[in-house]
């Protein structure tokens, strides 16, 4: 005998098939939510634009170093930053620098070039044949450009008539904070600039922004006790002496302690261009005591307010490139990481990852990378491993672009130009990327600058 299901039992019978169906599918996964800056770079989207994210993974409060450890790399930090004041001589040849006068290159503004003309008569104003000329100490006392040539004129490498849209002006070395040691061992014949040494490099700076100093103050700014600043654009107010900004990567000598502040020692010009010896209190949260215990959850704080920043070579218009990011970014812990990519890459244990698969370079990264101390290098760039996510290598960097192919010019960039989170292979997936290539083939390293706690 044939039984009929009733209509209304059916009905309920459909319904929890459905329910079924429903619970064993696969969750959809969330649609990326592109924004107008990633350009359709889908690894932007992917990976969380907040290293709070990473930090939580690898464990926020989880020290990286041994307190051994971090006082070693502080002592040698310290050693590096005042070094200058130690030199006697300077460290640079005259054949090498007289070199960099030699023949005119590139474009000042716009299409108009640089003529031999005017390099001529900068090289006849720095008077190399007396090079060098003077053996002084000295300290910026405001935050100063370091520059190839004696000038604040760019120089760009094709016509730029919007230096903000391709920010390479290879005059600019690097964007010293204030409060910089610096060993003077030449000035030009007007007076205007001084050539410096420093552990940066070696550079002309702004006579304006540099003031002499003596062993008298060196004793009395060189503490032993330092405060490093842990968020940009602070504004300090010094007694007798004009405001400056100072912001991350800047070191300057503790006073004490003001209520819930810092009270610092900072450098003046005083009478005959000789530095002295001003205070400035800063609140809490803007500088700390260095070294600053180094883990994911600090270091993830200071690089949020790196995050989104925009690119700028060698500290142009006072913004950061990839180097001077992940520099900056160590300084509060007490780590010392050179001024370029390939400098940084080759500090501490270096594992190669040349002549691997990217498959492969991914697992290298993962297994051996120490989240939010690890650096990731290829050459020309560097980035900070900052953990995994979702099975993939995440790396945080201030990136310029990618090479693309646009129409006959096989040379283009999508621009992104500021500071992001991204895999190892941010944008394979664009049609028009050049000959398919991404960061992955062209890594080189995987360096750890100090001891990690295994």
């Amino acid at each position: 005998m044939r039984h009929t299901i009733p209509a209304p039992c059916r009905l309920l019978l459909a319904l929890l098939a459905c329910m079924l169906l429903q619970a064993c599918a696969k969750p959809k996964e969330p649609a990326l939510e592109f924004q107008p800056w990633m350009g359709g770079v889908q690894d932007f989207a992917f990976f969380p634009q907040d290293l709070e994210v990473y930090a939580k993974s690898a464990g926020p409060g989880k020290l990286l170093v041994t307190a051994e450890e971090s006082a070693t790399q502080d002592l040698r930090y310290n050693r590096i930053l005042f070094g200058p004041w130690d030199m006697s001589k300077s460290l640079t040849r005259r054949k090498q620098l007289a070199a960099t006068f030699r023949k005119a290159r590139g474009y000042k503004e716009g299409f108009t070039r640089w003529t031999q003309r005017e390099w001529d008569a900068m090289a006849a104003n720095a008077a190399l044949k007396h090079f060098p000329a003077r053996h002084d100490g000295a300290i910026t006392v405001r935050p100063t450009d370091l520059r190839e040539l004696p000038t604040h004129l760019p120089r760009f490498g094709k016509p730029t008539p919007e230096p903000s849209t391709r920010p390479f002006d290879l005059f600019q070395l690097s964007l010293l904070p204030v409060g910089t040691p610096l060993f003077i061992s030449h000035t030009t014949k007007d007076g205007r600039w001084h050539y410096v040494e420093c552990p940066i490099a070696g550079g002309w700076v702004d006579a304006n922004d540099v003031a002499l100093t003596d062993p008298a103050f060196e004793k009395a700014y060189r503490t032993g006790s330092y405060a490093a600043f842990v968020r940009d654009g602070v504004s300090l107010a010094p007694d007798g002496a004009p405001s400056v900004s100072a912001g991350i990567g800047t070191i300057l000598p503790l006073d004490g302690t003001d209520g819930d502040g810092l009270r610092l020692r900072l450098p003046k010009k005083g009478a005959g261009g000789h530095a002295a010896i001003a205070t400035a209190t800063v609140g809490k949260g803007d500088a700390v005591r260095k070294p600053m215990p180094l883990t994911p959850g600090n270091v993830a704080a200071i690089g949020n307010r790196m995050m989104g920043q925009p690119y700028g070579w060698g500290g142009m218009n006072g913004n950061r490139d990839c180097s001077a990011t992940t520099r900056d970014l160590l300084v509060p812990f007490g780590i010392y990481l050179h001024r370029n990519s390939g400098a940084q890459a080759r500090q501490g244990v270096v594992i190669p990852l040349e002549g691997m698969t990217n498959e492969e370079k991914e697992r290298t990264i993962l297994r051996e990378g120490v989240p939010f101390l690890s650096l990731v290098g290829m050459r020309g760039h560097i980035t900070m491993y900052i953990g995994k996510y979702k099975d993939r290598a995440a790396l945080f960097h201030n990136m310029w672009g990618l090479r693309i192919v646009n129409g006959p010019d096989d040379n283009d960039r999508l621009v992104i130009g500021r500071t992001v989170v991204s895999g190892i292979s941010p944008g394979k997936e664009l049609p028009n990327l050049y000959n398919g290539v991404t960061i992955a083939d062209r890594l080189r390293t995987l360096s750890t600058p100090a001891e990690a706690i295994p």
